[in-house]
């Protein structure tokens, strides 16, 4: 009975956690269910193949997920592995929602794979970068995509048509920006309602998840370049695939590290490339490319900062000198203060604590007064070999060795102090003497043959 109220407890307070208090929960849970809208919708206009490459892609994280935890847990994988990365089904799902209906099944898996590589593996290492490595993913969709060809279709009749950015561009006349909030266009699985989108977003934003100063700065942006050129600012506006790009990715707080007086301008930037590379006929490719070039550009200016900030000064040679002559003795690095000792008696107790809490200074080799100390802790060194700290007798292992040669190899490889360099190379030791007695008893019954 109280295993039953506490489950209706925690089921009473799910919807006060997830719509009053968002901002507690993990990265992971707000971008699944901010998630669910576009693909409900996808899946709403385009039936059938929609619901199978989300499937795909779901499953492939799956697989990724558990890939990476039996590596967690064989081959001890670095603690900087996924660090700030997406949850690989995310990333799955992610990578399904900017699909073409018409993509493969092949290509859906591989991509969800390379961006799990990227996104684990590569990015943590390459420490402050202000791109998203889905926006590489899907540079190599586009790419892939133009070799093949895979295009859009049309969700209501299911055949092909170009996206509403590249058709206004052909035919110089923009689609009605209502069809383009609902979403029943040709464009990528979960990215063509507009509406479902900027729901996804909103939640995003109030669980805390992203930044409003890059899509912020990303729409005035977009409003004053298609002001600008005369174009229609609805219809400019309301491109689900650009929203999606930067309310998913490109405002990820995880990946802006810069305050939001530098992200509006970030976000401005890459809503005036945006729709410049649409007005040379790019469409929807025009967002990635441009939050791509952008974050390029930001992140070689931070790290350029960097560098002049922390570049270190020019001294002049002559005030930093060192000591190298001989007869002046060489400074000793000062030693820490020494606590006021305590009676004996007092510190029975306590003492012993302080010890085993508290370790031991280590003396290093490379400390310039202490000449004769680091050659007696190389000597003492050397002599505790494996040898020794076996506690046997090497002139034993040496008549096991040579004279009875299957037991010395016994006693070396069960011998648990040994380490493993030194068993093999007294097994290569032990082949070479088989080798060597074998080519003894050949001379000798050859020569005894040709004496016969």
């Amino acid at each position: 009975m109280l295993h039953v109220r506490q489950l209706w407890r925690a089921l009473h307070a799910v919807p006060q956690l997830l719509l009053v208090q968002p901002e507690q929960l993990s990265y992971d849970v707000v971008y699944a269910l901010a998630l669910v809208p576009p693909m409900a919708t996808g899946i709403f206009f385009f039936r059938r193949s929609a619901a199978l490459l989300i499937a795909l892609c779901f499953l492939t994280g799956i697989v990724c997920l558990l890939a990476l935890q039996l590596a967690r847990l064989t081959i001890n994988l670095p603690a900087w592995v996924g660090f700030r990365a997406n949850h690989p089904l995310i990333s799955g799902l992610i990578v399904a929602c900017f699909l073409s209906p018409q993509t493969p099944a092949w290509l859906g898996v591989s991509l969800v794979l390379l961006l799990v590589v990227l996104d684990h593996v590569v990015w943590p290492q390459l420490g402050r970068t202000m791109v998203h490595p889905a926006l590489v993913v899907f540079g190599i969709l586009f790419v892939v995509q133009k070799q093949l060809p895979v295009g859009f279709v049309n969700p209501f009749d299911g055949r092909r048509l170009d996206d509403p950015l590249s058709l206004w561009h052909r035919l110089g006349l923009p689609i009605d920006p209502v069809k383009l909030y609902v979403g029943n266009v040709p464009g990528p699985i979960a990215a063509t309602s507009a509406a479902a989108v900027l729901l996804g977003i909103a939640y995003l934003w109030y669980g805390r998840k992203i930044s409003a100063a890059v899509l912020g700065g990303f729409l005035v942006g977009v409003a004053a370049t298609a002001a600008a050129y005369g174009f229609d600012l609805a219809f400019q506006l309301a491109s689900g695939p650009a929203l999606f790009l930067t309310g998913y990715l490109a405002a990820d707080r995880r990946r802006v590290i810069v305050p939001d007086q530098l992200a509006v301008v970030v976000g401005a930037g890459a809503g005036i490339a945006t729709v410049v590379l649409r007005n040379f006929g790019q469409g929807q490719e025009a967002t990635w490319q441009s939050w791509l070039a952008v974050g390029i550009l930001i992140t070689v200016a931070l790290r350029l900062r960097a560098f002049l900030s922390t570049r270190p000064s020019l001294i002049p040679a002559g005030i930093r000198r060192l000591p190298l002559s001989s007869s002046s003795e060489p400074r000793r690095p000062q030693a820490a203060p020494i606590p006021a000792r305590q009676p004996v008696m007092a510190v029975s107790s306590s003492s012993s604590l302080r010890r085993s809490s508290t370790p031991a200074p280590r003396r290093l080799y490379d400390t310039a007064s202490d000449s004769n100390d680091m050659v007696r802790q190389m000597r003492s060194a050397a002599g505790r070999g494996p040898l020794r700290q076996a506690g046997t007798n090497p002139v034993l292992w040496t008549l096991a060795l040579f004279l009875v040669n299957p037991i010395g190899l016994w006693l070396t490889w069960t011998n648990s102090s040994l380490s493993r360099r030194t068993k093999e190379i007294v097994s290569g030791v032990s082949a070479l003497w088989y080798l060597a007695v074998a080519a003894g008893l050949f001379l000798v019954l050859t020569h005894g043959l040709h004496r016969a």
